[in-house]
């Protein structure tokens, strides 16, 4: 999508999984996540999860006057598209329990039944199991068993984490459920917003990555994107 731009992917891996932290913490990391990326130079600061996005955006929008670009739980899509109102929301209890997802649903949701479930398991899968085997997943079908006893037909993933397990939840729910996830139109608005700054460069970008937690996240990193990666220490 944007192959010329210059990346910096920060992971906060030593405070993840921010589905069980409070709202006030949360929003106190990314401020400090966000002034690394003010002495960087970006041009654009993407929150790349609905959790930190429901708890900080409004205050990096009020500190900064770059475009700041959030996620939520692509809920518009899936109602829009179910043909039985039937429509799951797998996310992490802060972005269910968040003022942000609330106005969301009532403003889209209104007239359908919204089957809501909170995983923080799924997260912990993706970040620590080396493969989906039998254990793995028997403890995703019984997380997504409310979406089977609803008969949903849509199912919202509203967590990055949550579509690297793609596969594993298809296999489990059926072809008949389709599932919502953000990746592609957030990138689309990333896009929309760097219009008239986007680099002109022949050569492709470079990607930087930093942490936290560096060496708890190597292992991650490399399984995840399926290459070695440097990655550098965020001392924030």
């Amino acid at each position: 999508m944007l192959p010329e731009e210059n990346l910096i992917y920060v992971a906060d891996s030593q405070y993840a999984p921010y589905g069980e932290r409070t709202n006030q913490f949360i929003e106190e990391r990314v401020l400090k996540i966000a002034d690394f990326f003010i002495q960087k130079s970006v041009k654009l600061i993407l929150i790349a999860c609905n959790t930190a996005t429901a708890a900080a955006v409004k205050s990096l929008r009020d500190k900064y006057d770059i475009p700041i670009v959030g996620l939520e739980p692509a809920l518009k899509p899936a109602v829009e598209f179910s043909h039985n109102h039937q429509v799951g929301v797998l996310a992490t209890q802060a972005t269910l329990s968040s003022e942000k997802y609330h106005q969301l649903k009532s403003r889209f949701a209104a007239d359908n039944h919204i089957v809501e479930k909170a995983s923080r398991l799924f997260v912990e899968l993706v970040e620590s199991a080396a493969e989906i085997g039998e254990s793995e997943f028997q403890l995703i079908e019984k997380e997504l068993e409310p979406f089977m006893e609803n008969s949903v037909d849509s199912l919202v993933l509203g967590c990055t984490h949550y579509p690297f397990l793609t596969s594993t939840i298809k296999q489990i729910l059926g072809e008949h459920v389709t599932l919502f996830e953000s990746a592609m139109p957030v990138a689309k608005e990333v896009k929309r917003r760097l219009d008239g700054q986007l680099n002109q460069q022949d050569s492709t970008g470079t990607v930087s990555f930093y942490s936290s937690a560096p060496q708890k996240a190597q292992t991650t990193f490399e399984r995840l994107l399926g290459y070695k990666t440097n990655i550098q220490m965020l001392n924030v």
